[in-house]
């Protein structure tokens, strides 16, 4: 559905209990990611019409959502971590009455800040120490997450939760094929191969924790050099916490000052250990990162059928359905050893295999 000016003050007068101004210039679908629709209204009550207040709105695509989690899944990861420490945007509410809307969508607020980092990716030496300084904050707020009561929140109401620290990988990824058999369009043999091998492998936990499931650069809310909301929820898991140092986006920058390294993942972990008494090893960030590529091939699948089912869906959900999708083959093929190894960053593998 589109967010009109005219829909939205009959619809926010509505909900909020008094009339509401909405122009043109308040509404802006935002433009990243591939998930689902994001859209930030602006409005003022006629009340206090110098006052403007933020909201967001969240909805699946008509053909469906690239993640194979539900809409009310996230709506409900902000609702309880709201009763948290953890900075997130406040949950508003869940709308599915279908007067106002043919697709369910919920609210929150909208945290001022920015994603970008000025300069966090820029090479010059000059911003080194920055760059581990944000790479800390983040490490911060990853140790708060993992030391949550993820079962007085009533997390595992949504989500697979292991009854032991040696079942952590065996719930992740049996979880993930129960998601695969829901979706699936198409016979993925190296998919069920995978997993066996991913259950036959798998590191015991030091702990279970709740886990964000999507890090890095691009996920996150900044101010200046502190988080002030961490965003995109959707992957949200109940297991070992070293699944969230397997997709961290450049938040574990390598770096080095006259050929010493100062900076990288056994730094990051060594800080973790200091501010959560959690002893997370490469090892099982290693075996993480492959039972990552085994969901990036559920990704490229639900991407894939959510496209069939409305052609007009965004062109991101078309590359993630296609080109995504053989990267994951590979890069899982090549993790399991059905294919030699394959060397590079997320990009030129993207460059390489298509």
């Amino acid at each position: 559905m589109e967010f009109t000016p005219a829909w939205l003050e009959r619809y926010l007068s509505h909900r909020l209990g008094s009339a509401v101004i909405v122009k043109e210039e308040d509404i802006t679908r935002f433009p990243r990611g591939s998930s689902r629709e994001t859209w930030f209204i602006n409005y003022r009550s006629k009340d206090d019409i110098e006052a403007l207040k933020s909201i967001v709105f969240r909805l699946d695509f008509r053909g469906g959502s690239t993640d194979p989690s539900s809409l009310d899944q996230e709506y409900f990861m902000y609702e309880r971590l709201g009763q948290t420490d953890v900075p997130v945007a406040k949950a508003l509410w869940w709308e599915d009455d279908p007067s106002w809307t043919d697709r369910p969508f919920y609210t929150r607020e909208h945290v001022e800040g920015s994603w970008d980092v000025p300069h966090y990716q820029d090479p010059d030496p000059a911003y080194d120490e920055m760059r581990i300084a944000i790479s800390k904050e983040h490490l911060s707020k990853l140790a708060l997450i993992h030391q949550l009561d993820w079962k007085a929140l009533g997390f595992d109401k949504y989500l697979p939760a292991p009854t032991s620290v040696e079942d952590c990988a065996k719930v992740f990824v049996e979880s993930l094929m129960s998601m695969m058999e829901d979706i699936r369009t198409s016979a993925i043999p190296l998919f069920l191969e995978a997993g066996e091998w991913l259950i036959d492998n798998a590191p015991i936990a030091p702990r279970i924790s709740l886990c964000k499931g999507t890090n890095g650069l691009g996920e996150e809310i900044f101010r200046g050099q502190k988080i002030v909301a961490m965003s995109d929820w959707e992957e949200a898991s109940i297991g070992h916490p070293a699944a969230d140092f397997a997709f961290m986006q450049d938040f574990v920058p390598e770096i080095e000052h006259d050929g010493q390294k100062i900076w990288g993942l056994e730094h990051a972990l060594d800080y973790y250990y200091s501010l959560s008494g959690i002893r997370i090893t490469p090892e099982a960030v290693a075996y993480y990162h492959k039972l990552r590529s085994l969901k990036t091939i559920l990704f490229g699948q639900k991407a894939g059928g959510a496209i069939h089912a409305n052609f007009d869906g965004p062109i991101r959900q078309t590359w993630t359905g296609t080109e995504v999708l053989h990267i994951g083959k590979y890069v899982t093929a090549s993790a399991i050893g059905i294919v030699p190894p394959h060397s590079g960053d997320r990009f030129s593998e993207l460059n390489q295999l298509v």
